[in-house]
C-alpha cells in the first residue's frame, strides 16, 4: 500500500520516533473485520444459533463479533435481510460508548457510512430521536441506504 508523503510526515510528527515505527509497522498485518448483530430484527442469542460464521465475541459491545475474510459475510441472505451490519470493530466503541437508550435525542454530525447511527438506534429501540447527518455530500449517500 502507498501511503501519502504528506500524511507520513505529519504522523511522525505527532508521534515522535518510536511510536511512528510502531505505526509503520501496524500496515505489515492485515485488519480486522468484524460484524454487529442488528438488535431492532433479532437478538443476539437469536442470531447466534442460524449464524453460519465462525464468530469471536468483541470485548467492548455485546453485539459485535470478529469475523473472517473467508466468510463473505457481505454476500450472505442475512446480510441482505439486514440481519448485521458489516463494521469495522474499532467503529464499533463509539456506539458502545455512547450507548443509546430508547426516549433520548441523538445528533449524529459525523453519521456517514451509517454504522455508529444504526448502532444508536437500536440501543433506542425506535423511541427517540435520532438526527444523522455528514459534512461530506458523498459519504452521505450512503447514509440513504441505511
Amino acid at each position: 500500500m502507498r501511503i501519502p508523503e504528506k500524511f507520513l510526515k505529519k504522523m511522525k510528527m505527532l508521534l515522535g520516533d518510536e511510536e511512528f515505527k510502531s505505526f509503520l509497522k501496524s500496515y505489515d498485518y492485515p485488519g480486522y473485520r468484524g460484524l454487529r448483530v442488528n438488535t431492532l430484527k433479532i437478538s443476539v442469542e437469536e442470531f447466534l444459533k442460524i449464524s453460519p460464521f465462525n464468530l469471536k465475541p468483541i470485548p467492548w459491545t455485546k453485539d459485535g463479533f470478529y469475523c473472517s475474510k473467508e466468510d463473505s459475510p457481505g454476500k450472505h441472505p442475512f446480510y441482505h435481510a439486514g440481519l448485521y451490519y458489516i463494521q469495522e470493530p474499532s467503529a464499533m466503541f463509539t456506539g458502545a460508548v455512547i450507548d443509546a437508550k430508547p426516549g433520548e435525542y441523538v445528533l449524529d454530525l459525523c453519521a456517514a457510512p451509517g454504522g455508529k447511527t444504526v448502532q444508536m438506534a437500536a440501543g433506542m429501540k425506535g423511541k427517540g430521536l435520532l438526527v444523522a447527518n455528514d459534512i461530506s455530500s458523498d459519504r452521505v449517500k450512503a447514509l440513504v441506504k441505511i
